[in-house]
């Protein structure tokens, strides 16, 4: 706190810091420090799968938290200093099994996704395991057949769901990211040594 009682941010900090001889570390150094020395996901299988889109690599994770298996679909050969387009997509099984809509912007749905990946022939579609649980599930199936309604989760899950991403994005080697979808605000991101370049919304 600032002696005003407003919050410090980081250049009150870093004149702090620096009178009392004390070091500081951002969030990205704190990611940098838990990537080398924890992993919440590991790569656990890698096939070829073809698709109506055109061949992917498949790419399997098992989930040491949370319990599940997340994926990544990969096209064209990924290096971390050449942009990548990339969709993080959270299963949802209304949406991507029987088209349900939901009220607000329209984003990028995983067929979509996987289509214009498949259309510049070079990219990553994550796909993360939905661990909504069974109740919350059927709780929204009556949404289908009512007027249109935001779908929301929380903050802790959003987080969460960025973080796994962001460690599968890494392990795949990718660095700077044109991301289909609205713009990424998560200074956490750099920690994963992950740059988002560009933000493609949904065109509809």
């Amino acid at each position: 706190m600032n002696d005003d009682g407003s919050m410090a941010r980081r250049p009150d900090l870093e004149v702090f810091a620096k009178k009392h001889g004390i070091r500081i570390g951002t969030i990205a150094d704190l990611i940098h420090y838990r990537l080398s020395t924890e992993h919440t996901i590991v790569r656990i299988g890698e096939r070829e799968l073809p698709t109506v889109h055109g061949t992917f690599r498949l790419f399997s994770y098992e989930d040491r938290i949370e319990g599940g298996v997340h994926m990544a679909m990969v096209m064209g050969d990924i290096r971390r200093d050449a942009a990548t387009l990339v969709r993080v997509h959270v299963v949802d099984p209304l949406r991507d099994l029987v088209g349900a809509e939901y009220n607000g912007p329209a984003n990028w749905t995983l067929w979509a996704a996987l289509q214009r990946v498949a259309q510049e022939g070079h990219g990553v579609v994550v796909v993360l395991a939905n661990h909504e649980s069974s109740q919350a599930l059927l709780e929204r199936i009556p949404q289908l057949t009512q007027p249109p309604r935001q779908y929301t989760r929380s903050q802790s899950r959003i987080y969460s769901e960025v973080g796994t991403g962001a460690q599968i994005l890494q392990d795949l080697g990718v660095g700077k990211l044109r991301h289909l979808g609205p713009p990424l605000k998560y200074a956490g991101l750099t920690g994963y040594d992950l740059e988002v370049i560009e933000s493609i919304p949904f065109p509809g």
